[in-house]
């Protein structure tokens, strides 16, 4: 299954990919590599993406989000 996010990188809002078959990431922009980790919000879950193009599921920080 494939899903498009928003990401917000350096101020900008980017369209991202995310396959949760392969847990790759991709995108017609390619953010520097101190942008990392990228964090996403995709059905309530939150996600990291990482340079390498891959990407995680993470706890939200934030209690209640």
């Amino acid at each position: 299954m494939k899903q498009s996010v928003a990401a917000t990188v350096d101020g900008l809002e980017i369209e991202v990919e995310l396959d949760f078959e392969s847990w790759h990431w991709s995108s017609v922009a390619h953010p520097a590599e101190g942008e990392f980790p990228i964090v996403v919000h995709a059905d309530a879950k939150r996600y990291e993406l990482y340079s390498d193009k891959t990407f995680a599921e993470v706890e939200d920080d934030e209690p209640g989000a």
